[in-house]
């Protein structure tokens, strides 16, 4: 019947497909395979056509389903007939299922491809919205010269230099804290419990 001849034309053509090499670009590889298919399934159709419009009897059965009011010009009539195995009632309800299918399929695919778009849409722009506050952030601490630092051991945050030089130290007159840049850029804390190692709060 015709929906198994074009399914047939469509896995001929996505067997030669997949014998070719597609560029990198994956949106103009889409676009090369979908028009390639198109005009693959459209040319075996129309041959399809063309042969039942050449069939005596054919335009035989045209003529009287002309004649019995059918509107259908002779070329879409073909198509119909070749689409329903000759207007046969079960190769029609066939027909109707298998479109109804496909249809179904295909907004299936549609709502996942939908889906998949919008989460990479809102990947991007909660990315590209964290770099922005990193930079923000970086920036203000650039211009005045402090940066948060998080005791290791207690968790707590401390405002501190990002001006000193390793080997300085710094004390926290109002809480009685003594920090020390050691030569490797470490920032150390000593609260009178001895040296807790200090990470940059990012």
């Amino acid at each position: 019947m015709f929906f198994s001849l074009r399914s047939l034309c469509a896995a001929a053509v996505l067997a030669v497909c997949a014998a070719t090499g597609f560029a990198q670009d994956y949106n103009a590889m889409n676009a090369a395979f979908n028009a390639q298919l198109n005009a693959q399934m459209n040319a075996g159709v129309n041959n399809i056509v063309q042969t039942n419009m050449n069939n005596p009897y054919i335009r035989q059965q045209y003529q009287v389903y002309r004649a019995q009011g059918g509107t259908l010009d002779f070329p879409s009539y073909c198509y119909r007939w070749a689409e329903t195995g000759g207007f046969n009632p079960q190769a029609t309800r066939n027909m109707i299922n298998t479109s109804n299918a496909i249809h179904n399929e295909d907004m299936n695919r549609y709502r996942a491809y939908a889906d998949h778009s919008r989460l990479v849409r809102q990947e991007t722009y909660d990315y590209r919205n964290s770099v922005q506050d990193q930079w923000a952030r970086q920036r203000g601490e650039g211009l005045s010269a402090q940066a948060p630092f998080v005791n290791s051991a207690t968790g707590q945050q401390y405002t501190l230099p990002t001006n000193l030089w390793p080997g300085q130290t710094y004390y926290d007159q109002v809480h009685g804290n003594v920090f020390y840049l050691d030569p490797n850029g470490q920032y150390w804390m000593n609260n009178g419990n001895g040296w807790q190692s200090m990470y940059y709060q990012r």
